[in-house]
């Protein structure tokens, strides 16, 4: 079993892999984790060559789709954390070790990472998601919220958990 695994799933994302995947190796190596990184990929260029060839464990999801790839990922991973984020390079993820510490600290199971906390880069986001729909949607959960926990950004895919073992 490992400390970490970080899940990404990936559609020809030749282009950005490579740089995840340096992100990912370099926090891993500056923290000293026992990590494992898992590719869920439906690509048709190099993608799963690239991360292959840098260390990653690929694999090829059962069915289509971004909520399939993510499943078929996390079926896969044996970390006692579990770290995801996509292969675009929208997230940082030079910012995991800033997920993982409520987590290990023990304040949270569950860490959200938030775009509108630091920045968004030209062009990640619709401007219709990042001034409306995000926002609002995001009130709406925070008002009904009974944890009253104060999320900014209820939609970011850049999340961490520990793994729960089921009875």
């Amino acid at each position: 079993m490992k400390e970490l695994s970080v899940v990404i799933p990936t559609k020809n994302e030749e282009k950005s892999i490579g740089i995840c995947m340096e992100k990912i190796q370099k926090v891993l190596n500056e923290h000293h984790i026992d990590g494992e990184i898992i590719i869920a990929d439906n690509s048709t260029d190099n993608t799963p060559e690239i991360a292959k060839s840098m260390g990653a464990k690929v694999v090829v999801p059962d069915k289509l789709g971004y909520g399939n790839a993510y499943r078929f990922g996390f079926e896969h991973a044996s970390g006692d954390y579990i770290v995801m984020g996509d292969g675009d390079n929208t997230y940082d993820f030079t910012d995991m070790p800033r997920l993982l510490e409520p987590l290990k600290r023990g304040e949270a199971d569950f860490v959200l990472g938030s775009r509108f906390k630091g920045g968004i880069k030209m062009g990640a986001m619709p401007w219709h998601h990042q001034y409306i729909g995000n926002p609002v949607l995001t009130w709406i959960f925070n008002l009904n919220n009974a944890n009253k926990s104060n999320l900014s950004d209820t939609h970011s895919g850049f999340r961490a958990w520990k793994r729960i073992e089921s009875a």
